[in-house]
């Protein structure tokens, strides 16, 4: 993010987001604006048009205009009805579709973030900054186009009218709505100030929704419904206290302006009459004047009240543009290389990694995978295991040292071609609210149906969904819910195998399966590693007692490396951690 941006000031925000979004409409947005000043135009027809009614009909009894008035009039109407409905649809239409290019533009951001960031932010608060901000965002701009634009070009021709009627009357009308406009500022100020506030209590009521719905397993396991609807509440409470504090301040600048209508109203009509009956003008004149007066009253108000939701809206689009403006670090280098035909020669030299600056994840890692082998990491949780994996996947870039690929430096890679040499399977199972079919297919989209059923028989996947109602296109829910752990964790693999890439990350991929599902699995995941270059996070040494080398990894440092059996004659970390397992497994 640009340390030299002022994200508080209004016009670098105005200015910006109708350059960025609103330009691109720009035709019909002036289509917009001509029709605005179609309908300010006709509604000071019908003010000016009092004086002649009342001037030459009631006062000099010309019926010729007792027939020519109405006509215009008719014809005004007609105007200005059509007018306004195509301004307020072209406006409408062109706020749906702003509101569809910053949807996508965040979510992109969001979706194309560092996993860092990713990590960093709640579900919650991203989703809270797509549909919230972004609806306020819309609305400022329809508030400030739609009405406050409007509302004025509309206000300036009745002025105008009134100013030409009568200068006098016409500073008597406005001398004290100077006053309003200090006040006015200072509410506009306090609102979006509070608009911050709102966003997070929106931010953390999606959040815990979100949470609370998606666990109901574990809040019901635990008694914890009257706690969750408790925290609700609280949080609910929260929004309402804020929401009364926004809308009293919202509405307060309409009494305050409609007061000093009021006295403008009784001034003018005070010295309007004595005019009149000194014959200083007409009842003509002074009616279209007073007519003029009142129709302003109503879009001065507005325009007062209008504040409140431009406000809001500038408020949103401060944070919309703070969020968009940071960005990645693990982004591909000018004249990056796109590497093919991956053998999966993967180094580690000398690689120091933290994500936090005063604990170290990685210390000083040397490690050497060779092509077509499998490379099984152990040790105690925290020990460093997962990191390695991150890194080998660019989630993250070294602090010190580097990591290469076909002895090409990983860095100097795109990361698309990257990844894509890489299939993974986590311990945490992620499947998506969709079919069966759709999650095993995702990340190879062109997949045929065959190929897609191909892998699940290879991940021992293909009995059960073939016993569900819908086979393959049965919907499985947020994160699979509808399957048992095992079932998941085989659709997962299903994914993988049909990824079909060079080298595979296995994450303890077989950890959820019963026993004999674990190992028609292990038969599966044989067959597939073979010529592939494997990673494997085991906490279950049993299921890589025959990988080509073990690494055991405590406090982000390969303390040890070689076969079961050289480690186990070693009689060291691994030959430890094997010895507690047997026990264990005795044991029980």
């Amino acid at each position: 993010m640009s340390s030299n941006i002022d994200y508080t000031n209004n016009f670098y925000l105005t200015k910006r987001l109708f350059k960025s979004y609103v330009f691109k409409y720009r035709f019909k947005f002036a289509l917009s604006i001509i029709l605005m000043f179609v309908v300010a135009g006709t509604t000071a027809a019908h003010a000016y048009l009092v004086k002649p009614a009342l001037d030459e009909v009631f006062v000099n009894k010309n019926t010729k205009v007792l027939i020519i008035i109405p006509i215009i009039i008719m014809i005004i109407t007609v105007i200005k009805a059509l007018s306004t409905y195509f301004q307020m649809l072209i406006m409408n239409y062109i706020s749906i579709f702003i509101t569809a290019d910053l949807r996508k533009e965040l979510y992109s951001h969001f979706i194309y973030s560092d996993i860092s960031d990713l990590n960093r932010t709640s579900s919650g608060e991203m989703i809270s900054k797509i549909m919230m901000d972004i609806s306020r965002i819309t609305g400022g701009i329809s508030v400030a186009v739609n009405g406050f634009f409007k509302q004025l070009v509309t206000l300036l021709a009745l002025i105008g009218v009134m100013f030409y009627q009568s200068l006098e009357l016409a500073l008597i009308a406005f001398i004290g709505f100077p006053l309003a406009i200090y006040p006015v500022y200072k509410i506009g100020k306090k609102l979006r100030n509070l608009s911050f506030g709102d966003q997070k209590m929106a931010q953390k009521f999606v959040s815990q929704m979100d949470d609370s719905l998606q666990y109901g397993k574990l809040v019901k396991s635990y008694n914890c419904e009257d706690f969750e609807a408790s925290r609700m509440a609280n949080i609910i409470d929260g929004i309402t206290k804020l929401s009364k504090k926004i809308s009293r301040l919202s509405l307060i600048s309409s009494p305050f302006v409609e007061m000093l209508g009021g006295i403008g109203v009784a001034a003018v009509i005070w010295y309007g009459g004595f005019q009149v009956m000194n014959g200083q003008t007409t009842p003509g004149a002074f009616f279209s004047f007073f007519t003029a007066m009142m129709m302003a009253y109503k879009p001065l108000k507005s325009v007062s009240g209008m504040n409140s939701g431009i406000q809001l809206g500038l408020g949103a689009t401060q944070r919309y543009f703070e969020t968009l403006d940071k960005k990645p670090k693990i982004i591909d280098k000018k004249n990056v290389k796109i590497i093919t035909n991956v053998k999966g020669d993967i180094s580690f030299n000398n690689v120091k990694f933290n994500y936090i600056d005063d604990k170290t994840a990685l210390n000083g890692v040397n490690l050497e995978i060779k092509s077509g082998t499998t490379v099984a990491l152990v040790g105690p949780s925290g020990g460093g295991k997962s990191t390695i994996m991150n890194m080998i996947l660019r989630f993250y870039d070294p602090k010190s040292g580097n990591i290469t690929l076909d002895n090409h430096n990983i860095k100097d890679l795109s990361i698309k071609s990257l990844r894509k040499a890489m299939s993974v399977v986590n311990q945490e199972v992620m499947l998506f609210d969709d079919s069966i079919i759709e999650n095993i297919r995702y990340g190879k989209s062109d997949a045929t149906k065959e190929q897609i059923i191909q892998a699940a028989r290879l991940a021992e996947a293909d009995e059960f969904i073939e016993q569900l109602c819908d086979k393959y296109d049965t919907q499985i829910g947020q994160n699979g819910v509808m399957l048992s752990g095992g079932q998941r964790q085989r659709i997962a693999i299903a994914r993988a195998i049909l990824y079909n890439s060079p080298i595979l990350l296995l994450d303890e991929a077989t950890s959820a399966l019963d026993p004999i599902s674990e190992n028609l699995i292990k038969n599966a995941l044989n067959k597939l590693m073979k010529g592939k270059t494997t990673i494997v996070i085991a906490h279950r040494l049993s299921t890589i007692m025959h990988a080509d080398k073990i690494c055991v990894v405590i406090d982000g440092k390969i303390v040890e490396q070689g076969t079961h059996k050289e480690l186990l004659a070693q009689n060291n970390q691994y030959a430890n951690l094997y010895n507690k397992q047997f026990e264990l497994a005795n044991n029980d």
